[in-house]
C-alpha cells in the first residue's frame, strides 16, 4: 500500500508544469483513490523521444497502482524509455471501447459522379551536405488524385518548389564546397495496382535543374500483385476491421515468413493509412491495432497542424524514430514524420522529414 505522502510525490511527479495549483493536485490525488471504474491517461511528451528524471518510473508505478486499487483502470505508453526514446520491446494496452481512442472516429468526404479526393502532402525534406557541413531542406509536394473506385490507378504529381530553408550554412558555402543544391522539379505519374484508364496520358517529368534520385514511377501498365506497400480495390476490401485480426496480420504477413519488426507493421500500416479513403472502417481498425502493438507508442496529447484533437503513433527504427498523426474526427493521418535518433552521432535528433497531409473534393482527376 502506498503511503500519502509518496502519492503526494507521485502526482506531483505527473504533473511538474509550473502552472499546475496545490489544489488541482489535491482533487487528483482524491479522484485516484475514487472507486469505481475510471480511466487515468498518463500524460506524456511529444514524440520522438520523453527524458524522465531518474527514478520517475517508481512514481508512475505508484499512481498506477493507487487508480487500481480503487477498480480503475490506467493506459500507459512510453513507459520506460531510455536516451534514445522509446524501448523498442514497450507496448500499449487499450481497454476496448476505453481510453484514449473512445472518442476515434472513422469518415470520408462524400464523393458524386466522377467527383475525386485530392490528396496534398506537403512535405520539408533534410539534407546535409556530403561535401560541407551544411544542413538545409528542400520543399516538396505530392498531390494524388484518389477515385472512389481503387480498381484504377491513380495520377501523382511531385514537385520540388526550389525553396530552401538553411538550418547550418548557406548557398554560397554550399556551392563553394561543391555541393549539388536539389532544383526545382516537377514531375506527373500513374501509381497503383489496377489499370489505367483508357485515353488517359503518360507520365512525364519537367526540371529545371537535375535533382538526385527524381521520383520517376517504374510501375507496368499490367497490375503487379497487391500487397500492404501497392494498394488495391481487392486488398483493402479483403483486410478485417476487427482490430485483434488485423494486428495478427501485421504481424505474421511477410515475405520470409517471419514476425514482422514494430517499424515494418508502423510502414504498413501507414501505407494503408495514407491511402484508404473511402474506407474508414479499416483506418479505425488499423489505429486500434496499432495501439496495442509491441514496440509502437500510442500518444494522445497532440494536435493537427491546425489544432485539431488528434493521437499519434511512433516506433523506433534502428537509425531513426517515426511518427504519424490521425485526426480523432476523421481517422484520416494529418502529417507524419521522421528524426534521427538522439543516439546519432552525427546529427542526434535532426529531422529527417515533416509532412503534412490535407484533403479536398475535385471534380478533376489530374493536373
Amino acid at each position: 500500500m502506498w503511503s500519502d505522502a509518496e502519492l503526494d510525490e507521485a502526482l506531483a511527479d505527473l504533473h511538474s508544469e509550473p502552472d499546475v495549483r496545490q489544489d488541482e493536485l489535491a482533487r487528483a490525488k482524491a479522484s485516484l483513490l475514487r472507486a469505481a471504474g475510471e480511466v487515468v491517461l498518463l500524460p506524456e511528451a511529444a514524440p520522438p523521444a520523453v527524458k524522465k528524471r531518474p527514478g520517475s518510473w517508481r512514481w508512475i508505478a505508484a499512481a498506477a497502482a493507487a487508480a487500481l486499487v480503487s477498480g480503475g483502470g490506467i493506459v500507459a505508453t512510453n513507459a520506460f524509455v531510455g536516451e534514445d526514446g522509446q524501448d523498442p520491446a514497450a507496448h500499449s494496452t487499450v481497454a476496448p471501447d476505453m481510453g484514449p481512442l473512445k472518442d476515434l472516429r472513422g469518415s470520408d468526404l462524400p464523393l458524386t459522379g466522377k467527383q475525386y479526393w485530392l490528396s496534398t502532402e506537403s512535405s520539408w525534406v533534410t539534407w546535409v551536405g556530403r561535401k560541407s557541413e551544411v544542413i538545409y531542406q528542400t520543399h516538396e509536394i505530392t498531390e494524388r488524385w484518389l477515385p472512389s473506385d481503387w480498381g484504377f490507378k491513380h495520377l501523382t504529381r511531385f514537385t520540388r518548389t526550389g525553396e530552401i530553408r538553411w538550418i547550418k550554412g548557406d548557398y554560397e558555402t554550399a556551392k563553394a564546397q561543391g555541393e549539388s543544391i536539389p532544383g526545382a522539379t516537377v514531375s506527373t505519374a500513374w501509381e497503383g495496382s489496377g489499370q489505367r484508364p483508357t485515353n488517359e496520358p503518360a507520365s512525364s517529368t519537367t526540371t529545371t535543374s537535375p535533382p538526385p534520385n527524381g521520383p520517376v514511377s517504374t510501375q507496368r501498365d499490367e497490375p503487379p500483385r497487391s500487397n500492404w506497400m501497392l494498394l488495391s480495390k481487392e486488398f483493402l476490401e479483403g483486410l478485417p476491421t476487427d482490430p485483434a485480426k488485423l494486428l495478427e496480420r501485421l504481424r505474421h504477413e511477410s515475405k520470409d515468413g517471419k514476425e514482422n519488426t514494430a517499424p515494418k507493421m508502423f510502414d504498413m500500416a501507414l501505407s494503408v493509412m495514407r491511402s484508404s479513403h473511402g474506407y474508414s472502417d479499416l483506418r479505425v481498425a488499423l489505429c486500434k491495432a496499432l495501439a496495442n502493438a509491441p514496440g509502437i507508442t500510442l500518444e494522445t496529447n497532440v494536435t493537427t497542424s491546425d489544432n485539431r484533437p488528434a493521437i499519434s503513433f511512433s516506433v523506433r527504427d534502428t537509425d531513426q524514430t517515426k511518427t504519424f498523426v490521425v485526426d480523432l474526427a476523421t481517422a484520416h493521418v494529418a502529417g507524419y514524420s521522421a528524426a534521427r535518433n538522439r543516439s546519432d552521432p552525427s546529427f542526434p535528433g535532426l529531422s529527417i522529414h515533416e509532412t503534412t497531409v490535407t484533403t479536398q473534393i475535385t471534380d478533376r482527376e489530374g493536373p
